[in-house]
């Protein structure tokens, strides 16, 4: 499964590409972002509702929600910050290094935790991809 943690810098993708926080994006990187998304819901079985009401801070305690994050639980932080497209890099950095040292009591709960932290961070900017 992908970390939609990982997505969301990697930790940051929404569904809703066409909102102003994506407008820097090219048409390539919107592209994949809706790929890792459509692959997270298909391998999750995430309801699409769910990811669209997390986005707005409403996190459900739903199993197949937690599920759409790596199960890894350990997500590098460096990583999903250099993935990010350069004009997303320094506002979305910040909000990572907030949460860096979020965890849970299992890697789906780890991820979910990061989620609400990230959103708490900079709720203007939160995405889920």
């Amino acid at each position: 499964m992908l970390l939609v943690s990982t997505a969301i810098v990697i930790v940051l993708v929404g569904t809703a590409i066409g909102e102003s926080r994506f407008d820097s994006l090219d048409d390539d990187q919107k592209a994949m972002l809706k790929m890792l998304h459509d692959t997270c819901i298909d391998e999750s079985g995430a309801d699409e509702a769910l990811i669209q009401k997390a986005m707005k801070g409403d996190f459900a305690e739903d199993d197949k929600l937690k599920g759409a994050m790596d199960e890894s639980g350990v997500p590098d932080m460096d990583t999903m910050v250099s993935m990010l497209p350069e004009s997303m890099q320094e506002r979305g950095g910040k909000m990572i290094g907030v949460c860096k040292s979020i965890t849970g009591s299992s890697a789906p709960d780890t991820a979910m935790k990061l989620n609400q932290c990230f959103y708490k961070a900079d709720p203007e900017y939160f995405f889920i991809i």
